[in-house]
């Protein structure tokens, strides 16, 4: 028998199934057209799930660090919850995060997502414009399709990118570069905080996030 205690604060769809130190709490977004709209594919319905992935000592751990779960995420004491990677190649652990670009050309920036396969608009106005980012291949399942990241175009004339994930803000900064790097500067980014489980007690709790590193230019 396992010595931590299952989590009061999980749905209780996992009680008697979760095991902190067996395997990982996968968190995972969906979009899917909405039955009852006039349009059920805009702006349709935006969806957070998550499900429990058990995990044996010897297998590779999912936080994507390519060590064994034994030696790598199993033996802490906090329970990180992980989410797809673009494409569900593997898996990251959770880290909220945003970057925001400003003094954007807006009605440029617009016409080149709109434009892109790549991204679902799933709102629109004189305010603001929404998209998600679902990548290619798409990935689609019975709940949804699967998408990996939300912009925001603003009326105060910035684009705002959030992700939950390192890899997920890599992707993404790395497709706006393709799509649109000329329109845009260097943008601001800060992290959020997370919410990690103690595996002692069950209890959550938030860790503040780390600010992202920059790299700095070698002077010639």
């Amino acid at each position: 028998m396992s010595k931590y205690v299952t989590p009061p604060n999980l749905p209780s769809a996992f009680e008697g199934v979760v095991d902190p130190n067996g395997g990982f709490l996968c968190v995972s977004s969906r979009w899917r057209p909405d039955p009852e709209a006039d349009d059920p594919e805009w702006p349709g319905h935006k969806l957070s799930m998550s499900s429990y992935i058990p995990v044996l000592p010897r297998e590779a751990c999912l936080c994507g660090s390519g060590r064994r779960y034994g030696d790598c995420c199993q033996p802490k004491r906090f329970w990180y919850p992980i989410c797809p990677n673009p494409g569900m190649e593997g898996y990251s652990l959770t880290a909220p995060q945003s970057a925001t670009f400003g003094d954007v050309d807006v009605a440029a920036i617009r016409r080149r997502l709109m434009a892109d396969p790549r991204f679902r608009c799933t709102g629109d106005s004189r305010a603001s414009a929404f998209w998600i980012y679902h990548g290619d291949p798409v990935v689609e399942d019975q709940h949804g399709l699967l998408y990996f990241g939300d912009l925001e175009l603003k009326d105060d004339l910035s684009l705002l990118v959030t992700a939950m994930s390192d890899l997920r803000m890599q992707t993404l900064l790395a497709v706006l570069q393709e799509v649109a790097g000329e329109l845009l500067d260097e943008p601001r980014r800060s992290r959020d905080s997370n919410l990690v489980i103690d595996k002692r007690t069950g209890k959550m709790r938030t860790v503040e996030g780390a600010k992202p590193r920059s790299r700095r230019r070698r002077k010639r």
